[in-house]
């Protein structure tokens, strides 16, 4: 009777289908499906965004997913086919949640402002946070809610969908399928989540890994299953209610979800797949994190995708899916799988090749064809033609065909050349992994480079030339004899590469030992520049990792060309030295031998840094000077200067340790020595307080920036009421921290603080009068910080 009964359901499967689904096929019919990627940026050297994009571009990737909403890299998507989805990171929900105006400044800030020309499909609200941070969820369909409304405002909420990536574990029992439902626990949520997906067209998103499944189910699921791999009927797994065949895990996974919401009476919303993937690599309870393993999910989840076969459930219905990852993350911590996922290395070289013929151009790094190494789109000159010289040199590429009417020659500019030279590199390393790197600026492809009668080294077309090697770039024709002789050290970190001719004509190129494409690339002019500007409090003891971790997310998150920053420990200076912003930055120190001092940080390339001590300081202040350039030549320099004037220090007997007068001194030096300047932006903690010290000694034609532009606003920067962290300190509320100008050639568009909200589910223990501890929230500093925007006139 059962079996009849399943054989019933089975028969009218497809019937209730339609009738239940009807919105699924029109979404189908409209989107093909695609696989796009994330990207992480738990890595120690990051792309720089224009050559992410054009690697992007070359990999012919599509979609991508990021974890934030970088602005640097939203500006280089601008004018490309690439879709992206940004993502409000966990802690900002609660600040989202509880405030529509900072949720239209959200949507203002990261999405109006670069849509449409940077094409924004969606906005991820958080990931897993049902699973991972619950005590967010009753704050995530508030924030839901109201960057919808944001967009609705901005006329967007057609164009751009709002969803929140989910675990598979908010489902339970998800096999069979058809027996799936979400946790109970969690449906106050879901109802709400699903209710408002139906009514926006917005798909739910899940994170599905087959590759956990495999590994907490070892022995009841096996491995081919999870891969993809073609099995025969009898290793198929049989939904006993549904009678379905599922091939593969991930299928099996996308209808226990469909399931789940069919349970809730949801049949309109489609399932997009913000996350799957498999490791290359484990530790010793990591067995299956290989690179065979990783290579056959990926390629066949590429090919299962592009098949457009669907699931078994829903057979017309196939999901899109982003893997997880695109690059291996390798700040992430334990275990060693975490920082594994990746497609590609840092710098742009494939951890594996993908076996994906027959699926478009998609990630065309595939071992079914030959590859190539060659220079990547988007970099400048000055750098292609310092690997160039490398790979010409120490690299000892055969570099002959490049010469001088020689085949390879024409067309006679960098990039090809580059090309040239890297290939005969990756050949002569026998294509190993790491080989087509030159500090980022190569990538491996498996389109022929060659052209006319110039045939690659990596080409499978025979080429019968066999003209002398000369590894020189510069080299002309008469010295096609030339032999190599060896390398000498010369002065200022210069070294050379000695050829010659007979053993008496001499050619040296030179190479600096800083590595390729190190340094200063040319100056590209910049409009609009942020600068940041923070005392980031030397208390180590209190939860010092975690708050400057939260201190990097705000430059991640404002990505500031300059960075001044007040009370840097040596313990603090390391942790951001291994932050993965730290890379796209030039960093200056007022000194690394006292407890604390100042640093300085630049996105611009930077004429001069320098520090100027202060004629008295019982506390060693000093003035720290940034000369960057920003708008394309020298006679433009923009200086920004920091400082952490003499610090108030009341105690007994008297309390009266204010060091007014050698603040005010300070002052005075500091504008003295600033104010010959064009351009002025002189920023930092000024311990000033109106009442001992009177007004601050601005020269003529200087502004303070906060007073100019919120006259309203009190801006105290130090504030122990509106710092929930520092109950129980003596009141203090003073605008400390301030940004002094005098711009000819900028305009001042807006100041704000930043790091004003707790960091989540973070606490501290702090003991006040009467030996009584409280358990008070974190923030990122003692200070709010300072963030000033400027335009070019």
């Amino acid at each position: 009777m059962a079996v009849l009964r399943l054989l019933a359901l089975f028969s009218i499967f497809s019937t209730i289908f339609t009738a239940a689904f009807p919105e699924v096929k029109v979404q189908q019919a409209r989107d093909e499906p695609y696989v796009g990627v994330n990207i992480g940026t738990d890595i120690s050297n990051l792309l720089p965004p224009a050559q992410l994009v054009s690697f992007l571009q070359q990999q012919k990737v599509t979609h991508i997913r990021l974890y934030d909403a970088d602005p640097d890299i939203l500006k280089a998507l601008s004018k490309t086919k690439i879709r992206v989805i940004i993502s409000v990171p966990n802690n900002q929900i609660l600040g989202i949640g509880s405030s529509n105006t900072t949720a239209a400044n959200w949507i203002n800030r990261n999405v109006v402002a670069y849509y449409p020309d940077t094409l924004i499909t969606a906005v991820a609200v958080g990931d897993e946070v049902l699973t991972t941070v619950p005590s967010l969820s009753s704050m995530l369909m508030p924030a839901i809610e109201a960057l919808y409304s944001a967009l609705v405002a901005s006329n967007l909420h057609t164009q751009i969908k709002i969803s929140t990536p989910h675990a598979s574990n908010i489902i339970l029992d998800p096999f069979p399928p058809s027996q799936a439902y979400f946790n109970e626990t969690l449906a106050p949520v879901i109802v709400q989540l699903l209710q408002f997906l139906s009514r926006t067209g917005s798909p739910l998103m899940m994170n599905l890994y087959p590759y956990y499944v495999f590994m907490q189910n070892k022995g009841v699921v096996p491995l081919d299953n999870s891969l993809f791999k073609p099995l025969t009927p009898s290793k198929e797994m049989v939904d006993p209610n549904t009678l379905l065949h599922y091939t593969n895990v991930l299928d099996a996974m996308i209808d226990s979800v469909y399931s789940s919401m069919k349970n809730l009476n949801v049949s309109d919303v489609l399932v997009l797949v913000t996350e799957t993937g498999w490791p290359s690599k484990g530790d010793a309870k990591e067995p299956y994190a290989t690179i065979d393993n990783a290579d056959t999910y990926n390629s066949n989840l590429i090919k299962h995708i592009f098949d457009r076969s669907g699931t078994p459930f829903h057979p017309e219905v196939t999901s899109s899916v982003y893997i997880y990852e695109l690059f291996n993350e390798d700040l992430r911590s334990s275990p060693v799988s975490e920082a594994h996922w990746g497609l590609f290395y840092a710098n742009s070289t494939p951890v594996y090749l993908l076996h994906v013929s027959g699926s478009g151009e998609f990630l065309a790094n595939d071992t079914t064809n030959q590859t190539f190494c060659v220079a990547m789109d988007g970099v400048d000159g000055k750098t292609l033609q310092t690997a160039l010289d490398w790979a010409c040199g120490p690299g000892r590429a055969n570099c002959s065909e490049i010469q001088p009417g020689e085949s390879c020659y024409s067309p006679n500019n960098v990039k090809n050349h580059a090309s040239y030279a890297f290939d005969s590199y990756y050949e002569k390393q026998g294509r190993a992994g790491g080989s087509c790197d030159f500090k980022g600026v190569a990538i491996i492809t498996t389109t022929d480079p060659s052209h006319g009668a110039c045939v690659f080294p990596g080409s499978k077309i025979i080429s019968n030339r066999t003209d002398p090697v000369v590894n020189s770039t510069n080299a002309t024709s008469e010295a096609d004899t030339s032999r190599f002789i060896g390398t000498r050290p010369y002065k200022d970190g210069f070294w050379g590469l000695v050829l010659g001719e007979d053993g008496a004509k001499l050619m040296i190129i030179f190479w600096r030992t800083m590595g390729i494409g190190e340094g200063q690339n040319e100056v590209v002019p910049k409009k609009d520049l942020k600068i940041l500007s923070y005392n980031v409090w030397f208390a180590e003891s209190v939860e010092l990792r975690i708050r400057m971790r939260a201190i990097g997310d705000i430059i991640q998150l404002h990505s500031p060309d300059v960075i001044c920053l007040q009370e840097v420990t040596p313990d603090i200076y390391a942790i951001f030295q291994r932050s993965n912003w730290w890379k796209s930055y030039t960093c200056s120190l007022s000194s690394h031998t006292r407890p604390y001092f100042c640093m300085q940080l630049s996105k611009l390339p930077v004429k001069s840094f320098g520090c100027e001590p202060f004629s008295y300081s019982a506390m060693g202040r000093e003035l720290c000077i940034a000369e960057v350039l920003a708008r394309g030549g020298d006679t433009s320099s923009l200086v920004v200067a920091t400082t952490h004037l003499e610090s108030p220090c009341p105690g007994p007997p008297k309390w009266d340790q204010m060091y007014s007068k050698e603040r005010v001194k300070q002052a005075n030096e500091a504008v003295d020595l600033l104010k010959k300047n064009p351009n002025v932006i002189f920023c930092g903690d000024m311990n000033w307080d109106e009442k001992l010290d009177g007004e601050f000694p601005l020269a003529d034609g200087w502004i303070d920036a906060w007073t100019e532009l919120n006259p309203k606003e009190v801006g105290w920067t130090y504030d122990t009421k509106a710092n929930p962290m520092l109950f129980g300190n003596r009141k203090l509320q003073k605008r400390l921290d301030r940004f002094l100008i005098s711009l000819s050639d900028y305009k001042v568009e807006c100041i704000e603080m930043v790091g004003t909200e707790a960091i989540p589910q973070v606490t501290y223990m702090k003991e006040i009068k009467g030996g009584k501890e409280l358990e008070l929230p974190v923030l990122p500093s003692d200070h709010f910080g300072l963030l000033l925007s400027v335009t070019a006139l």
